[in-house]
């Protein structure tokens, strides 16, 4: 019996040693009690499998603890990061990011404290396996593993699970690149043409929250050059992404695709503007996953001519957006009428690096010099210098055409330690408005040809998921399965109730009565 007491003390180590650090590192009241009650069965189901006979392979038993002490490590280190369980959402983030990327989240992450856990749990890794356990019926022992992965599975506390996490992550991630399937049929017949404009310029942002911004009422100046031209832009104030993420967000504001599709095949913009007899172009100043595997490389191999900067430059995140201007003004120079999708790095993390040092200008506030105000200060920068991008590409545009226009959101927003939170960044385990409410705004040159149906309302409550129906809708290039009713600029135009997360919440009242 002591002997059997000792085993259970000594694989309790790593569990042990996690909730030690958590009290020591994080506030409690930062803890699920779901989370808890899934440590306890996963350490349980261990444990059964450590007391069963299998546990005398000594393969299986250092796979056992290895998986272990793993599950343990990405469970701690993800709380002491960002203060959340490890999720499907970052295993996500993981798999949608590049080598530099992930080289930057680590090095604004990692910290003594996560070093020192790692390197005791890889001691603790030695120390398990060196002992012997005794063993119980081998038979009870598989079953009693076998219960608690049902129930965890029946009583949904599995969705607090790395390992659930990183599969269902996984399968997520793959699930949605397969399942894009661009529409390659699209004949001048499925077209409409109600205008003679020149160009179109469709520029999608990085990371930017619009409350962050001067041009929203946000309280520092940072988006002086826009806020000089105000009165030649159409900015709407109520405009939301349908996710938190790129690589569910970018393929429904690009295509067919929205919160509500049912069938798999989609239109791709792109491909729409080619049928009209429009040259295609995408820069983009992120590097691609890959050129034919990820959902938006798919949907810029479309074009003409497309050209990720980052995939050229060696350090892709350390390029600035401003690589892009030569190519873009060559680009603006060529006769014919051409539609331009540029995507910006725009205010993704790693702020800092999102900016050359003339715009690092809000280094200090008050004399506060505290992490989160830092960090606030460095994407506030970024703005400052998306703001310079931004205005800069509407004022070439001015220069080298006559009908033209150019379109500007972001992807998704971002989270400055908002609402009571105590992390940047994006999760889909913590939401808060400000991951979801994006810029939204367009400017035309004087010469614009506006729909007939045009109507300004800056206050219309839109879901970015169906801005491919507003850029055919503005530019007068109407695919047959376009709606008039879903374009923000139509006076057709049509309100909803906006689900997001996968259609799973109702945006505008899940915060209202979150907040209450």
């Amino acid at each position: 019996m002591l002997k059997h007491f000792k085993s259970v003390f000594i694989i309790s180590t790593p569990l042990l040693l996690k909730y030690l650090f958590l009290i020591i590192f994080i506030e409690w009241d930062l803890f699920n009690i779901e989370d808890i009650k899934e440590d306890i069965l996963f350490y349980l189901g261990i444990l059964f499998l450590s007391f069963s006979n299998l546990i005398n392979n000594r393969f299986f038993a250092n796979s056992l603890y290895f998986v272990y002490i793993l599950y343990v490590i990405l469970e701690t280190t993800s709380y002491i990061a960002v203060s959340s369980n490890f999720s499907s959402s970052y295993m996500y983030l993981l798999l949608e990011s590049n080598k530099q990327e992930l080289n930057e989240f680590a090095s604004s992450y990692i910290s003594n404290s996560i070093i020192l856990f790692i390197v005791l749990s890889c001691l603790l890794f030695f120390f398990i396996k060196k002992n012997k356990f005794g063993i119980l019926n081998k038979y009870y022992s598989f079953l009693g593993f076998i219960i608690i992965t049902v129930f965890l599975k029946f009583t949904g506390l599995i969705e607090s699970n790395a390992y659930h996490n990183v599969v269902r992550g996984t399968y997520g991630y793959i699930n949605l690149q397969n399942s894009v399937k661009l529409n390659s049929k699209i004949s001048k017949s499925d077209i409409i043409i109600q205008s003679d404009n020149e160009v179109l310029v469709v520029v999608l942002g990085e990371s930017t929250a619009r409350g962050h911004m001067q041009l929203y009422g946000y309280h520092r100046q940072n988006t002086p050059l826009l806020n000089s031209i105000k009165d030649s832009l159409f900015v709407y104030n109520d405009v939301i992404s349908s996710d938190v993420f790129t690589l569910k967000s970018v393929p429904k504001m690009l295509t067919s695709l929205d919160v509500n599709s049912k069938n798999n095949e989609v239109t791709n913009i792109v491909e729409v503007f080619n049928v009209a007899g429009f040259k295609t172009y995408w820069l983009s100043n992120q590097r691609p996953i890959s050129y034919h595997d990820n959902a938006i490389s798919k949907i810029a191999s479309a074009s003409t001519m497309f050209k990720f900067y980052n995939h050229i430059i060696e350090k892709n995140t350390l390029s600035l957006d401003e690589v892009i201007f030569p190519d873009y003004n060559e680009i603006l120079k060529e006769p014919g009428k051409k539609i331009i999708f540029i995507r910006l790095i725009g205010t993704h993390f790693n702020y800092e690096k999102r900016y050359p040092e003339s715009f690092n200008v809000f280094n200090k506030e008050d004399g506060k010099t505290s992490k989160e105000q830092t960090i606030i200060n460095q994407y506030d920068n970024a703005i400052l210098y998306n703001d310079f991008i931004i205005y800069n590409l509407i004022k070439d545009l001015n220069k080298n055409s006559n009908r033209s226009a150019l379109l500007y959101m972001s992807d998704h927003g971002e989270n400055l330690y908002h609402n009571g939170t105590d992390f940047f960044g994006r999760s889909e385990e913590i939401l808060t408005e400000t991951m979801f409410e994006i810029p939204f705004l367009l400017w035309t040159s004087k010469n614009f040809n506006f729909p007939k149906d045009f109507q300004y309302n800056q206050n219309r409550k839109f879901m970015a998921d169906h801005t491919y129906d507003c850029i055919g809708h503005l530019f007068g290039v109407m695919h047959k399965n376009m709606n008039i009713n879903n374009s923000i600029f139509s006076k057709s135009f049509l309100s909803r109730k906006r689900k997001v997360i996968d259609n799973t919440l109702d945006f505008d009242n899940y915060f209202i009565e979150k907040n209450e």
